[in-house]
């Protein structure tokens, strides 16, 4: 799963998920996000949210169709008005679909995905969200027969497979450190995009909390709760430069978060 973006904590978000069509935040309209055509939103802050009506509008223009907007349910009703406001500046109605989705619905991707938000812990209403996947595979007590035995049982009608759920990805947004605590799904995902906005002691921990934010150092307390596959930090304080954040990542890391671990990177061109 190829993830890309920009994430700079009070600036600009936006994360890419070409594989999946999706971006998660839409703080800053880059010129590869006009082509997904699916926005997760997290929660209204401007460096979040605040180039919606450009990326809606630019694939307007483009003839690319119309976009779609999941929105924190408390905030749909001031998303729509920001569209509505743009357009009026703009001189049209802008084409978009708004849509309200709260932790425990889903909205659905295709066949066999959906996407989900899930509860986060920011200073505004806030939600995270993870992409999820319909499997099959073998039911257990048919996994040691022979293909053409199997081939043979489906022909007749027997259950041989079965169904099973798997989470792709998960993407926090803004939020404290109990994201990791109150939603063991983030356990399960295959790659988890956490925020990560101050990464030493430049600003403490309870600072960085009473902003709504986590500091690297919490995430290394709670090692245990992260997922087995990958980790990408994001939404990193302006105060680092970009070449000391890996570094200062990477060093930090504990031996077990190595070689599955780094740091939100943009897209290659």
């Amino acid at each position: 799963m190829d993830v890309f973006g920009i994430s700079v904590a009070g600036v600009e978000t936006c994360v890419e998920v070409p594989n999946l069509r999706l971006l998660f935040d839409m703080g800053r309209c880059t010129s590869t996000a006009i082509f997904e055509p699916i926005v997760c939103l997290s929660h209204g802050h401007l460096d979040h949210m605040g180039a919606v009506a450009q990326h809606a509008a630019r694939r307007a223009m483009m003839k690319l169709g119309e976009s779609t907007y999941l929105v924190p349910a408390a905030i749909h009703g001031q998303v729509e008005q920001l569209f509505n406001a743009a357009g009026a500046l703009d001189g049209q109605i802008i084409p978009r679909r708004v849509v309200a989705v709260s932790p425990g619905e889903s909205f659905q991707l295709g066949k066999s995905r959906w996407v989900r938000p899930f509860e986060t812990f920011h200073r505004v209403p806030s939600q995270g969200y993870t992409v999820w996947e319909r499997r099959h595979h073998l039911r257990e007590e048919f996994r040691e027969l022979p293909g053409a035995r199997l081939g043979e049982l489906r022909r007749q009608g027997v259950s041989v497979d079965e169904e099973h759920d798997v989470a792709l990805l998960s993407f926090t947004g803004d939020t404290r450190v109990e994201v990791l605590e109150k939603n063991p799904e983030l356990q399960q995902t295959e790659l988890l995009v956490i925020e990560t906005t101050f990464l030493d002691a430049r600003v403490t921990v309870a600072d960085t909390r009473l902003m709504g934010h986590i500091h690297l150092d919490e995430v290394l307390e709670r090692v245990e709760l992260l997922p087995k596959g990958k980790v990408v930090f994001s939404h990193f304080s302006a105060r680092y430069q970009l070449d000391e954040i890996e570094t200062l990542i990477l060093a930090r890391a504990p031996d077990s978060l190595h070689g599955r671990v780094r740091a939100l990177a943009p897209r290659a061109r």
